[in-house]
């Protein structure tokens, strides 16, 4: 809070010390973060903000529109010659932010570090090599059939870089970030904001604004003020609880979609953490606890679905046969009492971070507090809660996954299979061998009716032996000026701001 109002202080001040003229508004973007990213290296970190940042500047050998529909990038064209062999065409004459033409080098040393990469290495692990082939051809060689690798190569982690400038870079690589897209990195004043300005020599569309300033505001109403002052244009993460102000400002209008995403609370059964996980009876009774259409209520004021699965409806091999748990206090109340937990043993320590989450883990608290489990909550910074979670130092926490590609594969075989656990998506910490095969069964699996049924069949297993408790698919919410036109809000949550501009 205190981080957020002084930025947003600062930037008055420069305003009202003429630091910002009208010209420079026109030419500048300015928008409101909710969290700082971790990284601009798009290998360390696979969370949202590094990823909206290091998608101004990097791109992809596949990439989705505004539909979520695979469209080629840096690829022009890809065919399987086998159903490990997939062979790609790369676009002719584009140059990397530094001026070095992209070839087919650079994709083999990104592919290949983004394998040995612990923090995204799980998005392409059935990737064996890459074979380059001529000037602008490459051959990916897999491991065994990975029928979701188009998918995964369009994730926005899954960016290209330039190996010649990693390589020089070396630990200032994320200071230096050299890729191929619209936009390049000017400054990053940690803490405060990031400013980008155009890349003149891109090989597409030139970006409509020449800058951009991303401005750290992680105080969700001071975003929203800021929006209505005009002191940025764009404001990300506009909480459900400012939605109507926003809709009913004539000076604002509000871009919204339900995601790809899952919220949910996540139990640490990691091997020696509380021994309260490792009782079903006691994840089951959690899970009946929690009032979801409360929490919709109250924190979303109803923008957001109750779920049973962790994925959503509109992802490859979704399966909808899990209805969302009602609340059953007396059921709950009655596995704790079969459970018979010790007093010394009653203290639950969950993680989160400030906002929404915050809010839904207070209803959670109430709930558990109902059934007689002990709930401590922890607010942690973001940067420390990835690094923490990543880590397994969580008792429980409450967050939310984003879906990168469409697909099943990645939300549920990186949130529950046993090789993923931490950084790589498994925040539960869980493994079962069962599981396990059902999702590696689905991942091979070339008929589209026997993968979905994998996927059936592992969902119905995460959900009747509560290894993760799914909660709800929530609507993200962007406020814009009203003079801003052409701004895309992916299926991912990914901003495409090259075609932003100022009416």
């Amino acid at each position: 809070m205190k981080k957020s109002l002084f930025s947003l202080c600062c930037f008055l001040l420069m305003n009202a010390c003429g630091g910002t003229t009208s010209t420079e508004t026109k030419d500048t973007l300015k928008i409101g973060l909710k969290s700082e990213p971790v990284t601009l290296h798009p290998y360390e970190s696979n969370d949202s903000a590094t990823a909206n940042m290091a998608g101004q500047i990097f791109e992809n050998l596949i990439t989705k529109d505004v539909n979520g529909k695979l469209t080629p990038e840096l690829a022009v064209s890809w065919k399987f010659l086998t159903p490990t062999n997939l062979h790609m065409e790369l676009r002719s004459n584009v140059y990397f932010q530094n001026g070095e033409l992209l070839t087919p080098e650079d994709i083999k040393f990104s592919i290949e570090t983004m394998t040995q990469t612990p923090g995204i290495q799980h998005i392409v692990s059935p990737v064996k090599d890459v074979e380059i082939l001529s000037s602008n051809s490459f051959q990916i060689n897999l491991k065994t059939p990975f029928v979701p690798i188009l998918a995964h190569l369009s994730h926005p982690a899954m960016v290209i870089l330039n190996k010649k400038a990693v390589l020089e870079s070396g630990e200032n690589v994320d200071q230096e970030p050299i890729g191929t897209g619209p936009y390049q990195l000017k400054e990053w004043n940690r803490g405060n904001n990031l400013s980008f300005t155009k890349n003149t020599n891109y090989w597409g569309k030139e970006a409509l604004i020449p800058n951009l300033l991303f401005i750290i505001i992680p105080e969700a109403s001071s975003r929203t003020i800021a929006l209505e002052t005009g002191d940025i244009d764009i404001a990300l993460g506009v909480p459900a609880v400012d939605r109507e102000r926003v809709l009913e400002n004539p000076d604002l209008k509000l871009v919204e979609r339900e995601l790809p995403s899952i919220e949910y609370f996540g139990m640490n059964q990691g091997e020696g953490k509380n021994p309260l996980w490792q009782d079903k009876r006691i994840r089951e009774a959690a899970a009946l606890a929690i009032d979801v259409p409360g929490i919709i209520s109250s924190v979303f004021f109803g923008a957001a679905t109750p779920s049973g699965a962790l994925t959503h409806k509109s992802m490859i091999s979704h399966y909808d046969g899990l209805a969302p748990r009602k609340q059953d206090i007396e059921r709950a109340k009655a596995l704790i009492k079969e459970a018979n937990i010790s007093e010394e043993d009653n203290k639950i320590i969950v993680w989160a971070i400030e906002g929404e989450r915050q809010k839904i883990l207070e209803v959670i608290q109430a709930n558990f507090k109902e059934i007689g489990l002990n709930v401590e909550i922890q607010i942690l910074e973001w940067a420390r809660f990835l690094d923490g979670i990543g880590k397994g130092e969580h008792d429980a926490l409450l967050l939310g996954w984003s879906d990168g590609t469409g697909d099943s594969d990645y939300t549920v075989y990186n949130m529950m299979h046993s090789s993923t656990k931490g950084p790589g998506g498994n925040r539960s910490f869980y493994g079962n061998p069962e599981l396990d095969q059902y999702l590696e069964s689905a991942r091979s699996e070339l008929d589209p009716a026997k993968r979905a049924e994998y996927y059936k069949l592992a969902q119905e297993f995460i959900y009747n032996n509560v290894t993760i408790i799914p909660l709800l698919h929530k609507q993200a919410h962007v406020g814009l000026n009203k003079n801003i036109e052409g701004f895309q809000l992916m299926s991912t949550d990914d901003l495409v701001l090259s075609t932003t501009y100022f009416k």
